[in-house]
C-alpha cells in the first residue's frame, strides 16, 4: 500500500534550550492516511513493508587540556571571582545551570 512518512519539525523536539527529544513517538511515523491522523504502530508498518524507522542521538563534546582550566580558575580568582561557584557565568549573563 501507499504510505506517508510524516516528520516532526525540529522545533517540537526542544523542551529548551538545553533538553531534546521530548516523545520519541512523535519524532517519526507511518501512516495510510496522508493527513498522518491515523498513524501506523511500528509493528504494523514493518509487517506492511515500511522500512524501519532508526532514531539515531550523537552528541559531541570539546573539552581542552587541563592547564587551560587550571589556568582560568587562577584568572577568575585574581578578578575577585570564586572559581567554584557561577560568578563569572552570573556576572557574563549567562544561564545558570544546577549539577
Amino acid at each position: 500500500p501507499q504510505g506517508f512518512l510524516f516528520l516532526c519539525p525540529e522545533t517540537d523536539l526542544l523542551l529548551d534550550d538545553s533538553t531534546v527529544l521530548q516523545h520519541l513517538d512523535s519524532v517519526a511515523y507511518w501512516s495510510l492516511d496522508p493527513a498522518g491522523i491515523k498513524r501506523l504502530s511500528a509493528e504494523d508498518a514493518t509487517d506492511l513493508g515500511f522500512p524501519a524507522i532508526e532514531l539515531k542521538l550523537i552528541a559531541h563534546g570539546d573539552f581542552w587540556d587541563g592547564s587551560v582550566y587550571d589556568g582560568l580558575r587562577e584568572f577568575h580568582q585574581a578578578k575577585g571571582f570564586n572559581p567554584d561557584s557561577q560568578d563569572v557565568a552570573r556576572h557574563l549573563g549567562y544561564p545558570l545551570y544546577e549539577v
